[in-house]
């Protein structure tokens, strides 16, 4: 390779749907500037990402090796990592797979996007002597994945790229150098506008209802029981209030819609909960809504909150996790205490009784989401954090 040919950059994703996490790598991929940079995707056989036409002209190559631990839930991982870690042979079979495809393809540099590739993709990357940056979207807990991750970084010593300042404290005191660059949102494809009469129609709303709506997994952290309890208490001064829920359970969490439906019929909700299931046209939902909810307790960071912000949505979600480094309180949105109903129904109160305030939140809200969160400027810092990275190791 000639010094001035594009350097290869290998991505390294466990995944096979399309996650928060995939959205955002495809948002950096797809812009590249690629007089630079040339990027190769090492995926998980059966990676239904990958489908995306904004990655269509990128090199693939299922190097990733299929094995019980990328099967396993989030609150699992832990557990998995640390039967696996221990044993040497497996952790190093995983490992130097993954580093015999680095070298075919002359990558310069590894990006790992995902918890478990940033162990074996990590350990790939340090067994070919090849710069390391680790693109960290979780927010652990402090139990065994926590520490296991801090092992981790102390024996891999990664360039780490946080996506919240929330996210970065887990590496506090550790020999890995931290930037913290939020996820870059296509704002183009999130503007405001009148809300599509067919899709009002299609989810049984009149234009006399006033919409809440929450897009999320339907998981227990992301907080979808106390919104039903929240929307229990608005109901009788607001009998026109309606909450649309998107998103759909994962295979091993088929119990928890059913259990939420309950709860809903409990709090005498059935009619006022509109469930779609998974939808792929959130940016025509939000202009539908009035207020954007995201109850989750501790959010990494809350890529859809930048979406609903750029549809002029004011917002109402928790104050933890990255949320309020995204949500300015009481400017573009409503902060509140997680797990807290009376507290959440008292914020959504709020937004319905002033509708000017709410529109001027959601008026800050898009300059916000313009000025600090677009795809675009987002991919610039992670260029030039490859080029000083790249810069230094030459």
């Amino acid at each position: 390779m000639r010094r001035d040919d594009p350097t290869p950059i290998a991505y390294v994703d466990h995944a096979v749907d399309l996650g928060g996490a995939e959205h955002s790598l495809i948002e950096l991929i797809s812009r590249l500037d690629r007089t630079c940079f040339t990027p190769v995707i090492l995926y998980t056989e059966g990676a239904k990402w990958l489908q995306s036409d904004r990655i269509a002209d990128v090199q693939k190559i299922a190097a990733v090796p299929p094995h019980p631990l990328l099967e396993q839930k989030r609150d699992e991982v832990s557990t998995g990592l640390l039967r696996l870690m221990p044993n040497a042979w497996t952790a190093l079979r995983l490992s130097l797979k993954l580093r015999r495809a680095l070298q075919r393809t002359g990558a310069q540099l590894v990006h790992t996007n995902s918890l478990k590739t940033h162990f074996i993709g990590g350990l790939a990357a340090r067994l070919g002597r090849l710069p390391l940056i680790w693109h960290v979207r979780d927010l652990l807990a402090e139990d065994e994945g926590y520490h296991l991750l801090r092992r981790a970084a102390r024996l891999l010593r990664p360039q780490v790229i946080a996506i919240s300042e929330a996210v970065a404290e887990q590496f506090a005191g550790l020999p890995a150098e931290v930037t913290v660059i939020p996820n870059g949102i296509p704002l183009d494809k999130f503007c405001p506008g009148s809300p599509s009469p067919p899709l009002r129609s299609e989810l049984g709303l009149t234009a006399d209802d006033h919409v809440l709506l929450v897009v999320s997994r339907l998981t227990p952290w992301k907080g979808h029981f106390t919104l039903l309890e929240a929307v229990a208490r608005l109901v009788e001064r607001w009998p026109r209030l309606k909450l649309v829920v998107v998103g759909e359970v994962a295979f091993w969490e088929a119990d928890y819609e059913q259990q939420l439906k309950q709860r809903a019929a409990e709090l005498g909700l059935t009619e006022q909960v509109i469930w779609t299931g998974f939808r792929s046209d959130v940016p025509e939902l939000l202009r539908l809504c009035d207020i954007f909810v995201l109850p989750s307790v501790g959010e990494p960071f809350g890529r859809v909150i930048i979406e609903a912000m750029a549809t002029a949505r004011p917002v109402v979600a928790i104050e933890s996790g990255g949320v309020p480094e995204v949500v300015v309180d009481g400017q573009t949105g409503l902060l509140v205490p997680p797990e807290d109903a009376q507290s959440l129904a008292g914020a959504i109160q709020t937004l319905l009784a002033d509708g000017q305030r709410a529109q001027q939140m959601g008026a800050e809200g898009r300059a916000r989401a313009h000025q600090l969160f677009s795809a675009d400027r987002v991919a610039r810092q992670v260029q030039e954090l490859y080029q000083r990275i790249l810069n230094k190791s030459r």
